[in-house]
């Protein structure tokens, strides 16, 4: 009999990148990308986390510069 190969872990940089990223952190984009080169580098699972994790990283990039911009322009108003 042969054993079960073991699963590859998934990299922690990758999974922290995506509760970030559900926070609408802006910081899961470039934390998704570092995930995604350390897998590379060492094999590990989650390519498709980092993904997901740049993904939200970048809507929430405009979503706080848009935010930004309307808080901006309703301050000056004042």
């Amino acid at each position: 009999m042969t054993e079960p190969r073991a699963k590859p872990r998934t990299n922690p940089t990758a999974i922290l990148a995506v509760i970030l990223g559900g926070l609408v952190s802006p910081m899961a984009l470039p934390l998704g990308w570092f995930a995604r080169e350390q897998i590379r580098r060492s094999g590990e699972s989650g390519l498709r986390l980092c993904t997901v994790a740049m993904s939200l990283g970048a809507i929430a990039s405009v979503v706080w510069l848009v935010g930004g911009v309307l808080v901006y322009l309703w301050w000056a108003s004042l």
